[in-house]
């Protein structure tokens, strides 16, 4: 049998695929697999009825002077917005990172987080597990009201068995004079990791569009990788056998490890913790409130995230819980806790400004950082490298990332491949 031979086979065609796609296109033998029929991943939109909705709110985030804006130019032009989100909690909104605006919380209690906060610390460099890095930072008061309730929401497992600082920057740390002056009312629309955000004009199904076609002669839609034979370096899809000299691969790495042989030397893909998000998106009759999200903790909401689509022709949001793999809903249940959260919120008046709902779960949605990760992962990426596999994005590193991030990873990935050092 005649098996058609590649230098580089890359599997998915979404953001991190296609950019390794576009970086190689022309100076190299390739092929590039999607199991669906349209490139993007959850990184594009699709249709609900008549309307079309983003996978939540996926906005691009990037420095404008670092080569990922003039690549993603390429495809659209991109509005730029000054980040504008919220924390939900006791009745109000309270700007994002709370822990930076202390003033809008009740005197009593506000009072006394300042006094755990303001407390000179000393240095320390490794924390435990989560719980210990928020306590130490943020004190008991703040723990108990925010950090505890939304990151168990978040995670869905105890903070002691989750690791510190894998949040990438989401969770950012007031010094004590940002404290002070959050406690006089000044507002940090700056802290954080995004405080700028970017989407396409035209939206993300037209950047993905124009993404992927110069690369459609490359692209085997409705192809789906189905075993990986690291000897022989072949792979099996769902129509054929293929060689290649290096893979590259975006799916999610426990997908991965499931179909590699031989897998002995890596870890069980059950030992790779993630959750999957029900995500629900609504159009509604008017848009009440101007935010991008909102962070909610208490247990009343069934969501830790609602969100308001900034570029949407019509007034739309979206709302999103975790949940456990494999995890089922009830629909008429899903519609009464949407129609309570909105309410709550103040983004509806009555149930009835509900014009359209559509409800869908994101199968592998966030990784879980536990304790184990440190050991697992790194290790396992280097040992595929020596493999002539290269697993990217931000499921194939099995990280916290962002689509800018992604990209600056393939460009790196495209230097090597090239034999030039990385810019």
């Amino acid at each position: 049998m005649n098996i058609p031979e590649f230098k580089t086979l890359i599997i998915g065609a979404g953001v991190s695929g296609m950019t390794i796609a576009h970086g190689l296109y022309g100076e190299d033998n390739l092929v590039l697999f999607e199991k669906e029929d349209h490139a993007g991943g959850l990184s594009t939109m699709y249709k609900s009825s008549n309307y079309k909705f983003d996978y939540a709110g996926h906005y691009f985030h990037f420095q404008a002077n670092t080569r990922i804006k003039p690549f993603l130019e390429q495809f659209a032009s991109f509005r730029s917005f000054k980040r504008k989100s919220r924390t939900f909690l006791l009745g109000k909104y309270i700007p994002f990172p709370i822990q930076f605006h202390l003033s809008h919380l009740p005197a009593s209690i506000k009072n006394r987080i300042f006094e755990e906060m303001k407390e000179e610390k000393k240095e320390i460099k490794e924390f435990e597990n989560l719980n210990d890095f928020l306590l130490f930072h943020f004190g008991e008061t703040l723990y108990h009201l925010f950090f505890k309730p939304f990151q168990e929401k978040y995670y869905l497992l105890g903070l002691q068995e989750l690791a510190a600082n894998m949040d990438k920057g989401s969770i950012p740390v007031p010094d004590r004079n940002q404290v002070v002056e959050g406690m006089k009312g000044k507002i940090f629309t700056g802290a954080g990791y995004n405080a700028t955000i970017y989407y396409p004009r035209g939206g993300l199904d037209s950047f993905i569009n124009k993404m992927a076609s110069p690369l459609n002669d490359i692209i085997h839609y409705n192809e789906e990788v189905m075993a990986i034979d690291s000897v022989k370096k072949e792979v099996i899809t769902s129509k054929g056998i293929y060689k290649y000299e290096r893979l590259i691969s975006t799916m999610p790495l426990n997908h991965l490890l499931r179909i590699l042989t031989p897998c002995d030397k890596f870890p069980s893909p059950q030992e790779l913790q993630y959750r999957s998000t029900l995500l629900v998106n609504v159009v509604l009759e008017r848009k009440r409130r101007r935010f991008h999200w909102a962070y909610l903790a208490e247990s009343e909401f069934p969501f830790y995230r609602v969100g308001i689509y900034a570029a949407h022709s019509l007034p739309s949001c979206y709302l999103e819980r975790n949940i456990l793999p494999g995890s089922k809903f009830n629909a008429d249940e899903l519609k009464q806790e949407v129609e309570f959260t909105l309410g709550k919120l103040g983004l509806i008046v009555k149930a009835s400004e509900i014009k359209h709902l559509d409800a869908k779960i994101i199968p592998v949605s966030y990784v879980v950082f536990d304790k184990k990760w440190r050991q697992i992962v790194p290790s396992c990426l280097e040992k595929l490298k020596e493999l002539d596999i290269y697993s990217i994005g931000r499921y194939g590193t099995w990280n916290y990332s962002s689509m800018g991030n992604d990209i600056h990873d393939a460009f790196h990935l495209i230097e090597r491949f090239r034999g030039k050092s990385p810019l």
